[in-house]
């Protein structure tokens, strides 16, 4: 049970010596025995669980601080790594130990996503294009570097041994890759026409976070994102705790032709089950920060569009006596909403995955068992249960629903319901601005989050330092230095978790782009239906929004019609 080269008793041994090459039992050494003379081992592994003498036999230092038995099945048998738990363990927490590195691959999201949002209000379309097409080179570059890299590391002495987890799934990661990369240029390719469209929406969206009554919105989003980064670092600090602790147990092992029970050391079921939960709270709270940033957007954005203003002989704002739409979001939102920000945070990922891939068998249409289409009538009774789930659960998580809470206090199965009837009863005659920003901003978030996974890419490919009995890790400085070193390490198996926390901190400031079009598209609705039903009754809607609604609804939309029959009355 003692540490070679740590505990006082075996201090200056800092070699492990496997007396029985064929089981697992370690002795402290301070050279690698050569030959039979070079002294005998007693271990409790002989019959009935005995005490065994045994001769040295010649072994070398193959691999990090173990002695291995020159020959090379017998070392391949010693080092191999035998449970997949084991090899996770030990990725994840190379990566989770460094979490000034960790820090810094998770600001690259965030400063990226600050620069689109200023970039979209100017050059959308620029910005756009400049996101996938960079994005995809990285991809094809991250791949091509993933084959380099096994080369290498493949040359390594034992390293199929030590990594068997990581071998086989390189070929998929790199595939994902490069179909990543193809998916981000044919996106560019078959968009352009759309982004020129997208072009004023996303203008309008941005324009109205920028306001300075709702500028608030984003230094609040940028501390809540700071917030979730510092949740992940601590997150990541205790899930590697977590995944360091062992516990005694009883393994059955056969010696000399018996089978008995002996004492090992190995990872505790129990804390692999604490570790689960521990994921899934991480999960859940992560999802709680980012819906609570949606609410308190949609809030500010919601009282902004509603407030008839007061100016002053000067035609400046009146503001005394105002109180903070800042305050009263966080206010109302821990007052009355925790609740459905908790639910949502819960329902939330998996309803919107499930209706995702729905969305390739069954058609998002109304009646489809009336339509003409038999396909569609086929669909419909063959995904009956589905189409039943959507109808009742699956369609109520989306984002709409946070424009509606602020604006009516519902719960939030009832708002949700609120805000998709609005919408169906204003489809055909108020475009939705989601439909034109929803696909090109749910492509820069990916490519915005996908920064922290080529980046977690680069910086743990270097090799490792530090003395055996010590836990190896990087800092900042030497992760940076080590780009262009030849790599010893991969860390693949830890990319999908980076990949998911760079998304979340992505999210945090990008939802702004969303929420916007949310809330600007509901709010007009609403605006719409309370002065008579008709666009031309808006009361509320500002000048800017008014001309972008004029655009998309080109010559034959209701305003200009009006209009224009209101300039002929008059003769203007």
């Amino acid at each position: 049970g003692r540490l070679c080269g740590y505990d006082e008793p075996v201090r200056e041994k800092k070699l492990g010596y496997h007396p029985n090459p064929y089981n697992d039992m370690v002795v402290c050494v301070d050279a690698c025995p050569k030959t039979a003379g070079d002294g005998n081992f007693t271990l409790p592994d002989g019959p009935m669980g005995k005490d065994y003498m045994r001769p040295a036999y010649p072994t070398a230092k193959i691999f990090g601080q173990q002695c291995l038995p020159l020959d090379l099945q017998l070392a391949k048998n010693i080092i191999a790594t035998k449970s997949v738990q084991s090899e996770l363990y030990k990725a994840l927490g190379n990566v989770f130990i460094a979490r000034e590195v960790i820090l810094v691959i998770l600001l690259v999201p965030l400063i990226t996503s600050c620069v689109f949002i200023v970039g979209m209000l100017f050059m959308p379309t620029a910005f756009s294009a400049l996101a996938f097409s960079t994005t995809a080179v990285m991809l094809a570059l991250v791949a091509l570097l993933m084959d380099l890299d096994q080369d290498v590391l493949s040359g390594i002495p034992l390293y199929h041994e030590t990594h068997p987890l990581m071998l086989e799934i390189q070929p998929y990661i790199r595939n994902t890759c490069l179909g990543g990369a193809l998916t981000f240029l044919f996106f560019l390719l078959v968009s352009v026409p759309a982004m020129g469209r997208a072009h004023r929406v996303f203008e309008e969206c941005l324009a109205a976070i920028l306001n300075k009554n709702v500028l608030i919105t984003v230094f609040a989003s940028f501390f809540i994102s700071l917030l979730r980064i510092w949740f992940i670092l601590h997150a990541c600090g205790s899930a590697a705790l977590l995944m360091s602790i062992i516990n005694p147990v009883q393994v059955r092992v056969e010696l000399f032709g018996e089978w008995h029970w002996v004492p090992r050391m190995a990872w505790s079921p129990l804390f692999l089950k604490g570790l689960c939960f521990y994921a899934f709270g991480t999960f859940w709270i992560l999802e709680f920060l980012s819906f609570c940033n949606k609410y308190i957007t949609a809030q500010i954005l919601c009282h902004t569009y509603f407030s008839l203003r007061a100016l002053n002989v000067r035609g400046e704002e009146i503001r005394h006596g105002q109180q903070s739409p800042l305050f009263y979001a966080v206010s109302s939102l821990c007052r009355y909403h925790l609740g459905s920000v908790a639910f949502a945070a819960l329902m939330a990922f998996p309803c919107r995955t499930i209706r995702f891939f729905m969305g390739f068998f069954v058609p998002d249409r109304p009646n489809l068992h009336k339509s003409l289409n038999q396909q569609y009538r086929i669909a419909y009774y063959l995904f009956y249960p589905l189409i039943q789930l959507d109808l009742h659960v699956l369609r109520f998580f989306k984002d709409s629903v946070w424009v509606m809470l602020p604006l009516r206090g519902y719960k939030y199965i009832d708002a949700a319901r609120r805000a998709e009837g609005l919408l169906n009863r204003c489809r055909g005659k108020i475009p939705n601005l989601t439909k034109f920003t929803s696909r090109i901003d749910a492509l820069l978030n990916i490519a915005v989050g996908l920064t922290a996974f080529v980046w977690t890419f680069f910086l743990f490919r270097e090799p490792r330092h530090g003395p055996y009995h010590e836990v190896q890790h990087i800092n900042a400085r030497e992760a940076a230095g080590g780009l262009f070193i030849t790599p010893q390490h991969s860390p693949l198996l830890a990319l999908p978790v980076m990949l998911a926390f760079g998304l979340w901190v992505a999210n945090g400031m990008l939802h702004l782009i969303g929420m916007a079009s949310e809330s600007l598209t509901i709010c007009y609705c609403i605006d719409v239906e309370m002065a008579g039903g008709t666009e031309t009754d808006a009361l509320y809607v500002p000048a800017s929004l008014k001309d972008c609604y004029k655009d998309l609804g080109g010559g034959e939309s209701e305003r200009e019609l009006s209009e224009l029959i209101e300039a002929d009355a008059t003769g203007i």
